[in-house]
């Protein structure tokens, strides 16, 4: 069966067949000690059980010289003839003990023995001195056996405490390897957990090629994906459920501007037929003054109408440089002068966005700016490329700071990031204030001179690209925000 091996379950099968295979060779191997050490033992049996032999063939002979028994003739001719099968039965075994004239010399003495016990003529010496060599070689044997087998249980016990201890580090080895296949992933995705508890929805970066730790991430990153998803889903009919409230905040915005087109095209009626051709001057100022009211009224349905539909997307890797351009050729006419706004963009870096909502973005930003900070502000623009450790910025960690949106498509689906810095000298957002900038109908305008909606679409397209913004005054005055978007695919 093959199995993938960027797979935890694999490594746990291959980790469990190694251990497996160790477990069997530690068993073989002690069977086959423990056989060595039997077949020892046994030897050692059969070696005490000639030297006991002889000790009786001694004791009997002793007792024949000492008291003429028959008996103890007839039982020392008996042990002898035993001693001899016993010799012919296990020579082998013994020829591992003895040295190479031992046998030999076993076997003379003991034939010497035998021929004197049945001979008619026993000579006491020489009986006594062949039962003497019979009886020190069987005991020779009989303690080198000892110490063999001594020595042979010595090393089956070292051999026998190095294989449990190689054992042990197989298992050792094979547990540290399941923490870092499995434990170290889990701990890492433990951590990525702590954010989400507190409400901060950022992706899950890869902290494993194994199948299983890579789809359980996905499926992270998917159910991130689709909360998001379902909160703009929810703010949407939220802002939809709004617009009878904001009706009436809308009427009286209206109000003015429609009140003085009506005014001032009744004066233009009642006078059109009564003035002479001298008093057309005045009648194009009237009329000068119902065009730009007009237009005024027709810029706040436009930012209603933007607020309370979503539009569809053209997503597509496009370059931020010529966006950017294109944005500042919309707003030269309100620039107070040609170096107001500076960009620090590589022509190369692409964004995966729809060009006509991204102006959107960065015309409000610098029409913010502008605003805040009058003629003599200063927005200067740079972008880079991004990393999943740029976000949040580290410049929101100085101060007060607002962030709003999670780059979760950025990690998973998109081959970068960029990250954009719209950063001014105007006056700068007070600490307490910050917190509301993305808030739709927060304004620090006059009534009359907007909406407060600039900024919240602009945080509305920019999370429906996949990314996040933030916004922070730094200490040394002025206004910074900080875009992440997500790039083009690479081909």
């Amino acid at each position: 069966m093959k199995h993938d091996m960027n797979s935890i379950r694999s490594k746990i099968i291959l980790i469990y067949l190694a251990l497996a295979l160790g477990v069997g060779a530690f068993v073989l191997f002690a069977s086959v000690s423990l056989r060595f050490v039997e077949r020892r033992v046994n030897e050692g049996v059969a070696i005490a059980a000639f030297q006991e032999t002889a000790q009786e063939l001694r004791r009997h002979e002793k007792n024949f010289f000492l008291y003429r028994a028959p008996a103890d003739l007839d039982a020392a001719r008996g042990l002898a003839a035993e001693l001899q099968r016993q010799l012919e039965k296990e020579r082998a075994v013994l020829a591992e003990l003895a040295q190479p004239d031992e046998l030999p010399s076993l076997s003379r003495a003991l034939l010497r023995y035998r021929r004197q016990l049945d001979g008619g003529g026993m000579d006491e010496a020489v009986v006594r001195g062949a039962g003497h060599e019979i009886l020190t070689r069987s005991e020779t044997l009989a303690a080198r056996e000892r110490t063999a087998l001594s020595g042979s249980v010595r090393q089956s016990r070292h051999t026998l405490l190095g294989s449990v201890g190689v054992l042990v580090l197989l298992a050792l080895a094979g547990g540290q390897v399941l923490f870092r296949v499995v434990g170290r992933p889990l701990r890492q995705l433990e951590k990525q957990l702590e954010p989400l508890a507190q409400g901060q929805f950022r992706a899950f970066s890869m902290v494993s090629n194994d199948r299983e730790i890579v789809s359980f991430t996905q499926a992270l990153n998917s159910m991130l994906e689709e909360l998001e998803v379902r909160r703009r889903q929810v703010l949407q009919s939220e802002k939809l459920a709004s617009l009878g409230t904001l009706a009436s905040g809308v009427a009286h915005e209206l109000n003015n501007p429609l009140g003085n087109i009506s005014g001032a095209a009744q004066i233009a009626l009642e006078e059109i037929e009564s003035l002479p051709d001298a008093a057309r001057a005045a009648l194009r100022s009237w009329l000068r003054q119902i065009d730009d009211e007009t237009e005024r009224a027709r810029q706040i349905v436009r930012i209603l109408l933007d607020y309370s539909r979503r539009p569809g997307h053209d997503n597509r890797p496009t370059p931020l440089r010529e966006v950017l351009e294109k944005s500042l050729l919309l707003l030269r006419p309100r620039l107070p002068a040609d170096d107001t706004v500076s960009l620090d963009v590589p022509g190369e870096l692409k964004l995966c966005i729809d060009p006509q909502r991204m102006q959107q973005v960065f015309i409000n930003l610098i029409q913010n700016a502008l605003a805040a900070g009058g003629e003599r502000v200063h927005i200067h623009i740079e972008a880079a490329p991004a990393g999943p450790r740029d976000w949040p910025p580290a410049e929101m960690v100085a101060g007060p700071a607002q962030i709003l949106g999670t780059p979760l498509g950025t990690l998973t689906k998109t081959a970068g990031a960029v990250l954009i810095h719209f950063r001014d000298d105007g006056p700068g957002i007070p600490p307490e204030r910050i917190g509301q900038v993305f808030d739709p109908f927060f304004t620090t305008r006059a009534p009359g001179e907007g909406t407060g909606l600039g900024l919240y679409i602009v945080g509305e397209i920019v999370q429906e690209h996949g990314g996040a913004i933030a916004v922070t005054s730094p200490p040394g005055g002025g206004t910074l925000f900080i875009l992440w978007l997500p790039c083009g695919e690479t081909p």
